[in-house]
């Protein structure tokens, strides 16, 4: 009799902390991210302004980025993920103590220095400490911490601030970002036991093109950039959005969207596994393409929903997949290079797709701005049906996922 093959084990206390880390960490970027739109119009500023706000995020993730990853596969993954989790709280309590759109300003450097140090380290650390067997399950699952952090994070900030005001927004924002800090000190995980042996060589490297970007990602990167470039229009300028269209409850676009992003990801890893990569990931892309198209057309509460629906279904299974890609083309000891090669490109995405759409949505209105970013998307399926190998990622076919 055969012995029965035991499936590689998911679930161990970093793991745990690395979840719950994300959670917090995310959701007060995204109390932030969605307080700052209407702090800044409240106080003189316009759609251009917070463009520019984003812009400022993301051309400061960009800057770090290269110097984190190469930080991470040298020396230490948890020291990056404690220096986000602390820029995170500066800029959450900062934002609570200043009124001026320059100070603001300024103060997205640190935001910017936070979403770089969490977004680089969170995933490389997933990778690290889950079975390869697991891996599609286990980025997966990972990708739900940002998902409910965006389902919960702009309704509790567009709460509290109808009840308590921008002050006390920031407050909670900045408590919430403590616990992150907490949970990545917690964290125990040495990077020398992730990496293969012979790898030594590649980490005594110096710091140059070749160490802080990895060409394996090349390719993920570009479906990223698009995937990015209008995912700022849904991040940041859903609740003008509303404003502008004097739609109520607005705030119910995140909870709708978040739960569509759940749902899928709880399926990508095993979709994937049994269709492959392709046939995944162009329905996501497709049904972005459809959900903007709704949201340029919605006049009601109800249409928007449904565009929220429909970008989260695609949105998740779209940002998994690329994450998938990455992890599997890259060598253990690149995984931070990757990474950092990954959302670079969303940086360049994210701050292109906020000066742009900021600037498009106060010159001709969000329904021109919505067929922008549909187009955006059907550039992503031209280039991916042009680039992607048919060749199904290894580890999102591995018989034990």
């Amino acid at each position: 009799m055969e012995p029965t093959k035991v499936k590689p084990k998911l679930w161990n206390r970093n793991y745990v902390i690395i979840l719950f880390m994300t959670f917090f960490c995310y959701f007060a970027e995204y109390i932030n991210i969605t307080a700052i739109p209407l702090f800044t119009v409240s106080i003189g500023g316009d759609e251009s302004t917070v463009g520019i706000f984003l812009t400022v995020v993301s051309i400061t993730a960009l800057f770090f980025r290269p110097y984190l990853g190469y930080v991470m596969d040298k020396k230490s993954r948890k020291r990056i993920l404690v220096l986000g989790t602390v820029c995170m709280s500066i800029a959450a309590l900062s934002f609570s103590l200043v009124n001026l759109i320059p100070l603001i300003m300024t103060l997205a450097i640190f935001q910017g220095i936070a979403v770089s140090s969490i977004t680089t380290a969170g995933p490389t650390v997933v990778t690290d400490v889950t079975a390869r067997g697991r891996l599609a399950e286990g980025i997966s699952l990972y990708s739900n911490a940002l998902n409910l952090s965006i389902a919960f994070g702009p309704m509790v900030a567009l709460g509290v601030i109808n009840r308590f005001g921008y002050v006390i927004t920031f407050r909670t924002s900045f408590a919430i970002s403590l616990l992150a800090i907490i949970l990545a000190i917690m964290l125990n995980y040495e990077q020398k036991q992730a990496f293969p042996h012979g790898s030594s060589a590649s980490r005594s490297e110096g710091f140059n093109i070749k160490t802080i970007f990895d060409r394996t990602a090349i390719k993920p990167a570009l479906y990223q950039f698009f995937m990015a470039f209008c995912a700022a229009l849904i991040w940041s300028f859903i609740p003008l959005y509303g404003m502008s269209r004097g739609i109520e409850n607005i705030g119910m676009f995140f909870p709708v969207y978040a739960g569509a992003t759940i749902v899928v990801s709880l399926f990508t890893g095993k979709l994937v596994q049994r269709f492959g990569v392709g046939k995944v990931f162009i329905p996501g892309l497709i049904m972005q393409l459809f959900a903007f198209i709704s949201l340029a057309y919605a006049q009601s509460l109800p249409l928007i929903l449904l565009g929220g629906f429909l970008y989260g279904l695609g949105s998740a299974s779209g940002f998994a997949i690329i994450s998938f890609i990455g992890m599997d083309l890259a060598p253990a000891h690149r995984r931070g290079a990757a990474n950092a090669t990954l959302f670079a490109a969303m940086d360049v995405g994210v701050a292109s797709g906020s000066v742009l759409m900021g600037i498009i949505t106060a010159q001709f209105g969000f329904t021109v701005t919505f067929f922008v970013a549909a187009v955006m998307i059907g550039l992503d399926i031209i280039v991916f049906l042009l680039t992607q190998s048919t060749r199904p990622a290894k580890v999102l076919h591995d018989s034990s996922v």
